[in-house]
């Protein structure tokens, strides 16, 4: 498609081809006048192009489907959604330099603030409250250094799990702080151990297994106060016993590390490595219910359910009815029952208005199942 300036879209004229806003969003379809009012919104939002492979004209073109432009209350519904998205997009890149400049300060300076540290875990507490929404959806946005990113998304469900136990304001500082430092051993290991698709040989498993000793030393001598060290040292300790360094069992387990390791568990499932994609985020929720009592503690599973949902912001869904959409907002009450954007009916054909549908456990539609990879591509693809 050209891009075209909006300065350049006649008041009152037809185009005789559909006019995008992006990618995504369709602005008006060529039975629709260029209206005064929809200039002044687009200056309003900061949009000075549009695309579309039509031309201007003063005849109006029929339609030969029946879908409707986008109404400008669902435009206007659809660009807030953008920008609050762009703003969380945005606070994960700053939050990801932020960590790794504290990380890189702790390799080349032996530096590891506490204050500094704080403040980031106070940012993303903040986030969290302003934006709940977006800043759960976990973007997979690159990131330099693999530790960062992960460390990041740990954190922020690590928060969201502490707020579910409704963990006092310190205590939820001082679970993000564990959160945002647990893999800080790793630090103390060659990179192509931790980063290898190979398996691992004796002495590489051992190395591993010594990072939460090694993370819970390396802040114990910065002083960090003593239930982050240990949310740190439990991090990889499993309900079961099967975990480590010390092979905790149950209740034995610090609730800082049982958190964790739910929420690194996730973060490590639905994130792209350079030898393999992430899951997406329902998978990511089943593949931790397979643990429930074995790896994972069943009330901190629940818990994760209930802030994201079986079927997490982001996830790509098969409704009942044939048609297909994108999961945008939860339902902390009824964790099987999101809201989906629709975004093609069951003939698979786009909706250009892209309802709404807020699921319900008794509504005549359900979600039937998440969709693959492949199928989420071609679903972009035919929008």
């Amino acid at each position: 498609m050209k891009k075209v300036s909006v300065m350049n879209l006649p008041l009152g004229s037809y185009i005789d081809a559909p006019v995008f806003l992006d990618e995504e969003y369709i602005l008006l379809s060529q039975d629709i006048p260029i209206s005064e009012e929809l200039l002044s919104r687009l200056k309003e939002w900061n949009y000075s192009h549009v695309f579309t492979d039509g031309t201007p004209s003063q005849t109006r073109t029929t339609r030969t489907d029946s879908i409707h432009t986008i109404s400008p209350s669902i435009l206007e519904q659809n660009i807030q959604e953008r920008e609050m998205n762009d703003e969380a997009q945005e606070f994960f890149s700053t939050a990801f330099d932020w960590l790794a400049k504290i990380f890189d300060n702790f390799q080349k300076k032996d530096e590891l603030r506490i204050d500094e540290i704080t403040e980031l875990v106070k940012e993303i507490i903040s986030k969290i409250k302003e934006n709940r929404r977006f800043i759960m959806s976990l973007p997979d946005i690159p990131a330099a250094n693999y530790l960062v990113s992960h460390s990041v998304k740990t954190t922020i469900l690590s928060v969201v799990i502490g707020e579910h136990f409704k963990l006092a304001p310190h205590k939820l500082i001082e679970l993000g702080t564990a959160a945002l430092l647990h893999q800080i051993g790793m630090f103390k290991i060659p990179e192509h151990i931790y980063m290898s698709d190979k398996p691992l040989g004796e002495k590489e498993r051992q190395a591993i297994m010594a990072q939460p000793v090694l993370g819970f030393r390396i802040l114990k001598s910065f002083d960090f106060p003593m239930p982050i060290l240990v949310g740190v040292l439990e991090s990889h300790e499993r309900i079961d016993g099967t975990g480590y360094p010390r092979k905790l069992s149950g209740n034995k387990i610090s609730l800082y590390g049982q958190i964790i390791a739910v929420a690194t568990g996730y973060t490590a499932a639905t994130s792209s490595r350079p030898y393999r994609g992430g899951l997406d985020g329902h998978s990511g929720i089943m593949d931790l219910l397979k643990n429930i009592g074995r790896a994972y503690d069943e009330k901190v599973i629940k818990a994760l359910i209930f802030s994201l949902s079986l079927y997490p912001i982001g996830t790509y869904v098969e409704l009942s009815n044939g048609t297909k959409g994108i999961v945008i907002n939860i339902n902390p009450a009824a964790p099987k029952h999101p809201t989906v954007k629709l975004l093609v009916n069951e003939e698979g054909t786009a909706y250009m208005e892209q309802p709404i549908l807020e699921m319900t456990p008794d509504g005549d539609i359900q979600i039937n199942r998440s969709l693959s990879v492949a199928e989420v591509v071609t679903l972009k693809t035919n929008l």
